[in-house]
């Protein structure tokens, strides 16, 4: 499996619908949701999730479980996803972590390494849904602005970071995905 160098534009995709439904999510659903995150690392400090789908300990990229907020979104998110990945091939695509994430305004993610394990097997693809110019998203040296309506698959076994220092809350859909088949 190999990853980007750092990133990997894979290209413009719609999202409008998307994103406006995201925007309307309550703050009490995101509140919710995160609290049950498997991956409350303190890099996320100021990071909410909506968890889809997640590998527990980030083990086995195969060892993935479903939430029921899943059965809710899926429909809406498949289509994209699916038609994201189309590009890479795969025979079987298989999706192991689905998530929103929500860096609040005026704050940022820590640098860190996703670490070992899961992260080796997947492609880790980032979808900017919500995102005002001066949120950034950082892997070594290579700081870039992530444009609302493009998808980008990321190395997140480089040591990367975010920033969302003014405007609206940045929310992003990010999944993993591998070829099931392989």
């Amino acid at each position: 499996m190999t990853k980007p160098k750092t990133y990997l534009d894979l290209g413009k995709f719609e999202v409008s619908e998307l994103s406006a439904l995201v925007a309307k999510l309550p703050d009490s659903l995101w509140s919710i949701e995160d609290q049950r995150k498997e991956n409350n690392f303190s890099v996320f400090h100021h990071t909410q999730h909506i968890i889809f789908r997640f590998t527990p300990g980030n083990r086995d990229h195969t060892d993935f479980y479903t939430n029921p907020i899943w059965d809710v979104w899926k429909a809406r998110l498949l289509p994209l996803m699916d038609a994201i990945t189309a590009q890479y091939g795969h025979v079987e695509t298989a999706y192991s972590k689905v998530m929103l994430a929500r860096l609040l305004s005026g704050h940022s993610i820590d640098r860190h390494v996703d670490g070992a394990g899961a992260n080796l097997h997947t492609h880790k693809v980032h979808v900017p849904l919500i995102s005002g110019p001066s949120a950034t998203f950082t892997i070594e040296d290579d700081e870039r602005h992530l444009e609302v309506g493009r998808a980008y698959e990321v190395n997140n076994i480089k040591r990367h970071s975010a920033c969302n220092l003014e405007g609206s809350h940045r929310v992003h859909l990010i999944f993993e995905h591998y070829d099931a088949a392989a």
